[in-house]
């Protein structure tokens, strides 16, 4: 019994150990690779349909791609990915809309969409997991020692 308690809690510690603490106020994942533009284009094209995400945008000029709103679980929500590409980095941010409105004297307000996926301290936070989606797109391209992150105060 004691040699099975012992294996339960290495099992726990290994995993904890192998799980990275996501910080507050990242607002922009910078992935390195070691591809030109166009090929970064192609090579993201890839993953984003791989995990089956739509695709908005695609400025072949700019080097900008945008998925389409997705929603988010069984939530409101949905979110959208845009792409940044210049040289060998891949600047990735997300946005969100709530999808709900409010109205006031006949009036239907609502909250526009185009809201920053900014991380916070909740790790199980909305913008935490969308973060993470984020973050698991880059890791398709390079491993975890080429992706960086931006920090807003």
């Amino acid at each position: 019994m004691k040699f099975f308690n012992l294996f339960f809690l290495l099992i726990i510690s290994v995993s904890l150990f192998g799980q990275e603490k996501i910080q507050k106020g990242i607002n922009k994942i910078v992935i390195t690779t070691e591809l030109k533009e166009k090929e970064n284009m192609k090579s993201l094209i890839k993953v984003l349909r791989e995990k089956e995400y739509s695709i908005r945008k695609i400025d072949s000029t700019s080097f900008q791609i945008e998925t389409t709103p997705k929603k988010f679980r069984n939530w409101s929500y949905t979110y959208y990915f845009i792409f940044n590409i210049f040289e060998n980095k891949i600047t990735v941010s997300s946005k969100y809309n709530t999808n709900t409105g409010y109205q006031i004297s006949g009036v239907v307000f609502n909250d526009g969409g185009g809201n920053e996926i900014i991380t916070r301290k909740n790790k199980k936070s909305f913008h935490n997991i969308i973060f993470e989606e984020m973050k698991n797109i880059g890791l398709q391209i390079v491993d975890k020692s080429k992706i960086t992150y931006n920090f807003i105060n």
